[in-house]
Parts: C-alpha cells; sequence; structure tokens
C-alpha cells in the first residue's frame, strides 16, 4: 500500500488552517492541482480529502460499515439532536425505517399539492418586485422553500414564528461553522455573547417544536403532515413508537435539512439562467402545458427542466462535502486509510473534476441528457449522497425546485445585477458571501 500524498502549505504548515478557513473552495482546489484526486490535509487535525469517485463509491457504499459520521457532524447535534443526519449504527437504522414512509410516491404527491398552493400565492407576492429594485433571491428562496417545509411537517403556524425561525436558522449556521474553521474564537464566543444567543435561540425553537407535537397528541386531530406521520411511525420489527425527543430531532432535520438546500440550489440557477435566455426560453416551451404552477404529473412531461435542475446541483452541490471517520484502518485504490483518519469527501470537486467531466466548469443541462446518463461515472454525481445513507428526502427536493424553478420562469424574466458581485461562500451548505441580487422583469 501506498501512503496518501499530503498537501502543505510552506515548510511548517502553520498557515494551512488559516487558508482554509478564509476561502476552502480555493484552499481545496489548489490541494487537487497539486497533488492529484486525493491527498492528505493537516488544518487543526488531519483530514484525508478526496475527489475520486471510487473513494466516495468506497466510503459510502462498498466498506460504508467502517465508516460512521465524521467529527464534523457532532457540531450540528446541539441543533439537529440524535437525528438521521447525526445518528449512527442500529439506533439510526430504526430511525430509517420509521421515517421512510414519509417519502413514498403516494404521500408526495399528497405534499405536492402543498407545495403548489404556496408556490401560487408566492408567485402573487413577488409581483411587487418586478420592474424594481433588485432583490435578494437568495432570501426569497429561503422565504417560500421555509413555507412549504413549515406546512408540510406542522400545518399551520404564525407568521411570527416563521420571521423567527429564518433568523435563527441563519445565525445558528454561521455560530456553528464559526467553531468548526476557527476554533481559536471559541473562548471569545463564550464572553461577547455569541453563546448565549445561541442557546436562546434553541430554547425557543425547541419550545415552539415540543410544543406543536404536545398539542397534536392532545387534540386528537391527524391533519396529513409529516409531523402527524412520526407520530403514527410504528417499528415493523418491535412495534415501537418515537418518543417526543426522537419526533423533535426527526422534525428539526427534515427542515433545517429539508428547505435550504432547495432554496440554495434554486438560487444559483436563477443566478445561472439570468444569462442563459436560450436555457430558459426551452423551459418555457415546456411550460405551456399548465397555466400557474404545474401538477405531479406535469413534471413527468418536463424532461429539460429536470436537466436543468440536475445540472444546477452539480455545479453548484448545496451539500458541498461529506466527511466520515475510519474506525478501523482500510485501504482505497492501493492507499492505506489509517484507523480513525477523518475523511473530507469533497462533493464539489468531484462535480467538477475534469477526469469525470467535459467543460467542468460550464453550466451545460445536455450533460444530463438520456444518452450521456448511460455513460456517466455512478459516483460521479452525488448531490444527495450515496449508498445506505442516501439522502432520504432527495425525490422531494427535486420535485420541489422543478416546480418553484419552472413556475417562476412561466411569469418572470430574471436579469443579473451588474453592480452586485457573488461570490461562492461555503457554510454547512453551499452559500454566496452576500446574497445573489437579480432583477424581476
Amino acid at each position: 500500500m501506498r501512503d496518501i500524498p499530503s498537501f502543505k502549505i510552506g515548510k511548517f504548515n502553520l498557515l494551512s488552517p488559516f487558508k482554509f478557513a478564509g476561502d476552502p473552495l480555493r484552499f481545496l482546489h489548489e490541494g487537487f492541482e497539486t497533488c492529484g484526486d486525493t491527498f492528505k490535509l493537516k488544518l487543526f487535525r488531519e483530514f484525508t480529502v478526496s475527489r475520486d469517485p471510487a473513494f466516495f463509491r468506497h466510503v459510502l457504499q462498498q466498506n460504508n460499515r467502517n465508516y460512521k459520521k465524521g467529527n464534523s457532524s457532532k457540531m450540528l447535534r446541539p441543533v439537529l439532536g440524535n437525528g438521521l443526519v447525526t445518528s449512527d449504527g442500529d439506533f439510526w437504522l430504526r430511525q430509517r425505517r420509521l421515517v421512510q414512509p414519509a417519502f413514498h410516491r403516494e404521500r408526495l404527491q399528497e405534499l405536492f399539492l402543498t407545495m403548489g398552493q404556496l408556490t401560487r400565492r408566492f408567485l402573487d407576492e413577488m409581483e411587487q418586485f418586478r420592474g424594481k429594485s433588485a432583490v435578494d433571491i437568495d432570501a426569497k428562496m429561503m422565504g417560500i422553500t421555509s413555507d412549504i417545509a413549515l406546512k408540510t411537517l406542522f400545518g399551520n403556524m404564525t407568521h411570527e414564528d416563521k420571521a423567527q425561525i429564518y433568523q435563527q436558522v441563519s445565525r445558528t449556521q454561521k455560530y456553528l461553522v464559526t467553531r468548526v474553521r476557527r476554533p481559536y474564537r471559541i473562548p471569545l464566543m463564550a464572553v461577547n455573547g455569541e453563546n448565549r444567543r445561541f442557546q436562546t435561540d434553541l430554547a425557543y425553537f425547541n419550545k415552539l417544536v415540543f410544543d406543536f407535537i404536545h398539542q397534536r397528541r392532545v387534540s386528537g386531530e391527524q391533519p396529513n403532515d409529516l409531523l402527524q406521520l412520526l407520530l403514527d411511525s410504528t417499528d415493523e420489527l418491535t412495534g415501537e413508537q418515537m418518543n417526543d425527543q426522537q419526533i423533535r430531532d426527526e422534525a428539526i432535520t427534515m427542515f433545517a435539512a429539508g428547505h435550504e438546500t432547495s432554496a440554495t440550489g434554486l438560487s444559483w440557477l436563477l443566478l445561472e439562467l439570468a444569462s442563459q435566455p436560450d436555457m430558459v426560453s426551452k423551459i418555457r416551451r415546456e411550460s405551456e402545458i399548465f397555466d400557474t404552477v404545474p401538477s405531479f404529473e406535469h413534471l413527468m412531461q418536463m424532461p429539460y427542466t429536470r436537466e436543468v435542475v440536475e445540472e444546477g446541483l452539480r455545479l453548484y452541490p448545496p451539500a458541498w462535502t461529506m466527511t466520515r471517520e475510519a474506525i478501523d484502518e482500510d485501504e482505497i485504490e492501493g492507499l492505506r486509510v489509517p484507523k480513525g483518519m477523518s475523511m473530507f469527501l469533497s462533493v464539489f470537486e468531484l462535480h467538477r473534476n475534469p477526469n469525470i467531466w467535459e467543460n467542468p466548469l460550464a453550466f451545460d443541462p445536455d450533460n444530463f441528457s438520456p444518452e450521456k446518463a448511460k455513460t456517466r461515472t455512478k459516483f460521479g454525481y452525488l448531490p444527495f449522497g450515496a449508498g445506505p445513507r442516501v439522502c432520504i428526502g432527495q425525490q422531494f427536493a427535486m420535485m420541489e425546485m422543478q416546480l418553484i424553478l419552472a413556475a417562476l420562469l412561466k411569469r418572470f424574466t430574471f436579469e443579473v445585477d451588474p453592480a452586485h458581485h457573488v461570490r461562492l461562500h461555503p457554510q454547512i451548505v453551499l452559500k454566496s458571501n452576500n446574497g445573489i441580487k437579480l432583477y424581476i422583469r
């Protein structure tokens, strides 16, 4: 076995943590350009970083039992608890069985009706911005996807609670990312009020969700939403149901993982399409089959729109990285992986790997045409992960993005604000540094 090559900055490598924290994507790209598709990197601890599809296949599928969730996922536990994103082992498998029915095709068709109703209302709200100053489209996409997530999860929720949750999710993400990328700031966060504000946000979040669960249990009502499904879910093997803490953890996980990823993907898509009038025209031609928003059946007749969404998720994968930790020593592609090694799987670089994609930086929906799909490397495109832990809500997300994108482009034209510079700024999801501003015509 060969040792994995190391990527170092300078003789003593002291600047690596600071360069990574300042611009993770550029720093990692330099590593791949220097060392190839897999390398070791020492930040505050050592990582193996890879964009090699063989590494993804091995870690996520072939030998997935040897790789537990990475240390970085632990930072999410104060918020997500022991939900599907953060849990491991037998507990995770049991929860997966309990939650899976929420995303069966029949249930998705029912939830799609709610998506359509909220999107129709959202289109009317967007009219007020037509012909006026450029708007932060990222904030607008966060608004509609959070409305969909909260409505499909909890049914009715007050406008005040929605606004409060939106603010808290943004603050919480920045807080958690800072603790991981700049651990030297942790002592300061204990005295400058950031820790206290995080605990206050979390307490509000918890009270809101536990109140929803309690009210639903005592009301006797059984509305058609995901919270009710979580309450009713029964393990076929044991006959057990989830307690309130487990329901809280899965509900928060569904919300956190389910709305921001779709919103971010849509924002990058609209930015790209604002400079691609031919692609917009093709989507509009497909959109002639519906009046305001597409139905579930309409989506099946709109293959080009789906290809555009898939290409957006290739070039701008919201879940831009995955982390795992090796339980025992392993060998991948002739390279030695020591026991305890932290694995940093760069989905962003995988999707832009020139060894896999022709013209990898160009936005080209033809990458997902039926002809090219047949020859594409299976583990070269993983916006929702792979293996047993593949994202449980991927079909929900794809439906949501196709629905919103097609409805928006049928009604509006989006134009780039040349005065607003946008730069990739990866946090827990792949965000922009200062929002994405577009004119609405």
